[in-house]
Parts: structure tokens; C-alpha cells; sequence
């Protein structure tokens, strides 16, 4: 296994062995070969604009990781789909601290392991396919904020066995449809699921096998009923008008004894 540097242009000698000679974003085919199973690819600070695109090494285990927290910032100029992985399940891909921004969904086709992301789209589209939703693997994401906004039907799904920790989604949807936000039996810990639509987050669509210490939350203001697992109460953000919509220690999703 080796670490293998990418930047968005080619750096020093683009060889791939520090920050300073980083290869470029174009060249992450050789970055992937290079790192080998177990490797980590380190995408230094600036912005990558992608296209639609599969990660896809051949090799078990990968990570990509921002060098610094949020400081490869990953975006697109069209509403695309980053498919993380083989399409396989026995394959494994660790995806940190990546800031993203633009209409990008993320669809794991191994086991994915997301941690420490903001994603906040700057670009309302409707979803190629839904995000966070997978082909035979799983998603296990934690400590990561992500706001996606849908011109359309908002759709996103967890495979059955998927995990959200500590996280906070935001989904706005013009409509929900049959496609809906939606998605097996996630286990959710310390976690919220909002919509600004009335029909977007129910247990009809989104059924978790295990909600601890976390709620849904519908922002839609004639909203009186929703599903059975809804917070009618201010769930606390830090900052939701910068953005920043981690739960205050009292809020009514983490607090002590609240499981909804």
C-alpha cells in the first residue's frame, strides 16, 4: 500500500509522492494503481471539478481523503453521479472529509465509509439517481452535514443495513412521487432527517430498524401530522443560516431520554 497526492494540476514533478508533486486530478487512474489495496489518496486543498465518474480501483480496500478538512472542494458544472467503488460488496472504499458543493449524488457500489463531509448543493437538479444509494454494498457515514436540493421528485435511499451517525440531512423536494425519499431500514443514531415537503419523511418511506436518540423533522409549515416519528419542535441547529445545522447538545434530538 502506498499515499499518493492529487491535485487539481499537476504539481512539481506529478509524481504523486508529496503535496508539492502531486499528480493531477486527471491522472487518478495512476494515482489508484499507485496506492494499491489499503492505499490512501490525498487530494490537496482547491477544487476539482469532476464529471460523471466512477472511482473504481482494482483493489479491496481504498481511501480518498481531503489532506486538509474541507479543503478539496469537489464540484460539478451539471448535475452528476459519483459512483464510489467496484460493484461489489467485498470491496471497500473510505470517503473523509471532503467538501462538496455543485449537483453531485454519491452512490456507493461496495461498502462505503463516509466521514467528516459538507454538502451543500449550489446547483437545485433533479437526481440522476438517488443519492446515498448503493448497488450491493452499504453506506455507514458519520459526523457529516449534507443538503440536497431537488428540482424534481427528491429521492434518496440507504441500503437496508446502512448507518448514519451524527448527521444531519436536509432534503428539499418539489415533489415526492413513487421515487420519494425513501430507503430500507437504516439504523440512525444521534441523527435528523428533515424536508421542507409535507410527504417526504415517513415511516412509509423511510423505516429505520433502529432510531436512537434522533428524529424527523418536516419544515414544511402546514404540515400537522407527517409520519409517526416526527419532532414538532425547533430541533436546535448551531447556525442553520450559515449553514451549519449540527444539533445543539439540547436539542430535542439528542437529548437525554429522546429517542422519536
Amino acid at each position: 500500500m502506498a499515499t499518493v497526492y492529487i491535485a487539481p494540476t499537476a504539481q512539481g514533478s506529478a509524481d504523486g509522492t508529496s503535496a508539492a508533486n502531486a499528480y493531477a486530478y486527471s491522472s487518478l487512474d495512476s494515482a489508484e494503481s499507485d496506492a494499491q489495496d489499503g492505499g490512501t489518496i490525498l487530494f490537496t486543498d482547491g477544487t476539482y471539478t469532476i464529471a460523471s465518474a466512477t472511482w473504481d480501483p482494482a483493489v479491496t480496500t481504498i481511501t480518498y481523503k481531503s489532506l486538509n478538512k474541507h479543503g478539496a472542494i469537489l464540484t460539478s458544472s451539471g448535475a452528476i453521479t459519483l459512483r464510489l467503488g467496484a460493484n461489489n460488496s467485498a470491496r471497500y472504499v473510505n470517503f473523509q472529509d471532503f467538501k462538496i458543493t455543485g449537483a453531485i449524488d454519491l452512490m456507493s457500489q461496495s461498502n462505503v465509509t463516509m466521514s467528516g463531509v459538507e454538502q451543500i448543493d449550489s446547483i437545485s437538479h433533479v437526481p440522476q439517481y438517488a443519492s446515498f444509494y448503493k448497488f450491493s454494498g452499504q453506506w455507514t457515514i458519520t459526523d457529516s452535514v449534507i443538503v440536497k436540493d431537488f428540482s424534481g421528485n427528491g429521492n434518496i435511499g440507504f441500503n437496508a443495513s446502512s448507518t448514519l451517525t451524527r448527521c444531519s440531512f436536509l432534503i428539499k423536494c418539489a415533489s415526492v412521487g413513487s421515487t420519494g425519499v425513501q430507503g430500507g431500514r437504516p439504523i440512525l443514531n444521534n441523527s435528523i432527517i428533515m424536508s421542507d415537503n409535507s410527504s417526504a419523511i415517513n415511516d412509509n418511506v423511510i423505516n429505520p430498524s433502529t432510531c436512537s436518540h434522533s428524529c424527523f423533522f418536516q419544515m414544511h409549515s402546514n404540515d400537522s401530522s407527517g409520519g409517526t416519528n416526527n419532532v414538532f419542535a425547533d430541533p436546535q441547529f448551531v447556525d442553520s443560516a450559515n449553514g451549519d445545522l449540527r444539533l445543539r447538545p439540547a436539542s430535542p434530538c439528542i437529548g437525554a431520554g429522546t429517542s422519536s
